[in-house]
């Protein structure tokens, strides 16, 4: 099946149309907040005066060694997140949020071990070269939806599903992925510049970092959840589990 981009589009709208409630509720909790505190406590690598590749590696590894175990955690939190609103969108979902929450917990320990294989195949793209990385994470991103849909709990096999379902849509993926996400940090770009001027003035240029932080965090979360229901639509559209989006928005 080729993947038609208008469905998987519309198929998006109508996941997050669907289940609005609980996903507002997860990333709220588990994607926005974490990043937020991260923003505002943690902040950024000092990047100033670096002017070359290796100073701004150096300033990178430094502010990770610094700073270790508050990344690791936020990315987990952050990840878990994710993971639960890909139950909760699946479509043999059934059952509460609390539901929802348990079968990510029982899952996660199988989700990072396929995220860490994936990384490794896409890695191994990225050597050969830049498009043939781009084009092996877009047949494997339909792994976390393999693993919350058909409750699969080894990596590998999640792996060979995604490949499998993805055959002959490789490019498409990647095309739709590239539009979607270059309109988006576009969108969140224009908001944050709009907010920054706007408080900029108000606070006659001092700004102020908390409520830059939120739109910010708030911009990156949205985001976050958007791929995540294009991943779950293209995974429905190709497996024939497409949901019926007039019914939806009606």
């Amino acid at each position: 099946m080729k993947l038609n981009f208008m469905d998987c589009w519309n198929g998006t709208l109508a996941i997050l149309r669907a289940h609005k409630e609980a996903i507002i509720a997860i990333s709220g909790v588990f994607v926005f907040l974490p990043t937020l505190l991260m923003a505002q406590f943690v902040g950024q690598p000092a990047l100033q005066g670096t002017e070359d590749l290796n100073a701004a590696m150096s300033a990178y590894s430094t502010f990770f060694q610094d700073n270790a175990t508050a990344i690791i955690l936020s990315n987990l939190i952050i990840s878990f997140g994710g993971f639960v609103i890909f139950f909760t969108i699946a479509r043999a979902h059934s059952g509460t949020l609390a539901d929802d929450l348990g079968k990510a917990m029982r899952f996660f320990l199988f989700f990072l071990l396929a995220n860490i294989l994936t990384g490794l195949i896409t890695l191994a793209g990225f050597m050969l070269f830049i498009i043939p990385g781009f084009y092996v994470a877009c047949r494997m991103a339909l792994v976390p939806i393999v693993i919350a849909d058909q409750e699969e709990r080894n990596p590998l096999e999640a792996v060979k599903k995604s490949w499998a379902i993805t055959k002959d849509n490789g490019f498409s993926i990647l095309l739709l992925v590239l539009i979607i996400a270059i309109i988006g940090a576009i969108t969140v770009g224009v908001i944050q510049m709009i907010v920054g001027l706007i408080i900029g003035v108000a606070t006659g240029g001092a700004g102020w970092a908390l409520l830059e932080n939120i739109v910010s965090a708030l911009g990156s979360a949205v985001l976050g959840v958007l791929f995540t229901a294009l991943i779950a639509s293209i995974y429905n559209q190709l497996t024939g589990k497409g949901s019926n989006v007039a019914e939806v928005f009606n």
